[in-house]
């Protein structure tokens, strides 16, 4: 998928062409860009496996690879972001990762992202109650291979009839942000496995699709979708449990927004407000995603963290203390607090 991303596609493209599995075809999806991005492609990868689809305005990371899916006539999706290179044996390692085992629904690969430390790297992460990033949590093997619960949109493979009896691969409504999330939290209510393999290498420079657009637009979509996924999924009663990250969450971004660019207090009260003016699309959408459903929330809930926090701080050692403790307390089965036998 891509939007303005006219600076990264030549590298992008010339790493997708030199690939050592070669029985496959490129989705080109350009949500209307205004750089020239589709007139590029036409004439530097006229190739016939490249398939250009063209969107009439533009429908977000979420709607654009919802527009591109009708194309794919593979036996599997590949996603793969605009502002990457990949190694030359990332789509076949990609493809023997997720053939390895029926049960695994989604394969990651390994996303190397500028800026992200490489220590990050050694163990994998997952997401807390809030929607962010908790790093450093599932091991990898010797193999390179290792079960995880959040798979990246930025290169993940999944099979084409898993998404179909899904009903779909992203809520169009999210544009962008946590839809990755979203269809993480799908395949693993139907109890199966995401598997992250370091054999499948991708470099990532990030920035790609978002760059050009309207920082206070993102903010909404990025504290909204993160949310969401937990008020779609999960039962009435979890939600109860909830209210108070709701509220802390709530008050802790607004507080945050007076000394953080990356939080916006008018789009955190934009997104609060969304969740009360849109029920019945919430209720509608939670039924449809109940008929998908194969586990209970306790399973997938083992795969997500009760830190609030990644720092080590005194304040932040103290919140995630209690954290971990109101989940306990509350039967809300987060990873810190699973069952071992």
């Amino acid at each position: 998928m891509n939007y303005n991303g006219l600076r990264f596609l030549k590298d992008c493209f010339e790493s997708l062409i030199r690939q050592s599995f070669r029985d496959f075809e490129i989705i080109f999806v350009d949500n209307a860009s205004s750089d020239g991005s589709v007139e590029f492609v036409k004439e530097n990868f006229a190739l016939p496996f490249i398939k250009i689809v063209k969107a009439n305005r533009n429908l977000g990371f979420a709607g654009g690879n919802n527009l591109g899916l009708p194309e794919c006539s593979g036996e599997f999706i590949v996603l793969l972001n605009n502002d990457t290179t990949v190694d030359k044996f990332w789509l076949e390692k990609l493809i023997d990762c997720i053939e390895r085992d029926k049960n695994t629904g989604i394969a990651q690969s390994l996303v190397y992202t500028e800026g992200i430390p490489l220590k990050y790297y050694e163990i994998n992460g997952t997401i807390n109650l809030l929607g962010h990033n908790i790093m450093r949590v599932f091991e990898i093997g010797k193999d390179g291979t290792g079960e995880i619960f959040q798979a990246t949109g930025c290169s993940l493979i999944i099979r084409k009839e898993l998404v179909k009896s899904l009903g779909e691969l992203f809520p169009s409504e999210y544009f962008a942000y946590s839809e990755d999330t979203f269809l993480c939290f799908s395949v693993k209510f139907r109890g199966l496995k995401i598997i992250h393999t370091s054999e499948s290498i991708v470099y990532h420079k990030g920035g790609g699709s978002s760059q050009d657009s309207k920082a206070l637009h993102l903010f909404f979509y990025q504290e909204r979708n993160r949310l969401l996924n937990f008020l779609l999924f999960f039962s009435g009663s979890f939600i109860l449990k909830y209210i108070p990250y709701l509220i802390f969450n709530f008050f802790m971004k607004l507080i945050l927004s007076v000394f953080k660019k990356k939080y916006s207090a008018v789009q955190i009260v934009k997104a609060y407000i969304w969740f009360f003016t849109n029920i019945k699309w919430i209720m509608n959408k939670r039924s449809e995603i109940k008929l998908n459903k194969r586990v209970n929330g306790s399973y997938v809930m083992n795969y997500i963290s009760g830190k609030i926090f990644n720092g080590n701080n005194i304040i932040e050692r103290l919140i995630n203390f209690i954290s971990i403790s109101y989940c306990k307390t509350t039967g809300i089965m987060v990873l810190e607090n699973k069952k071992t036998v």
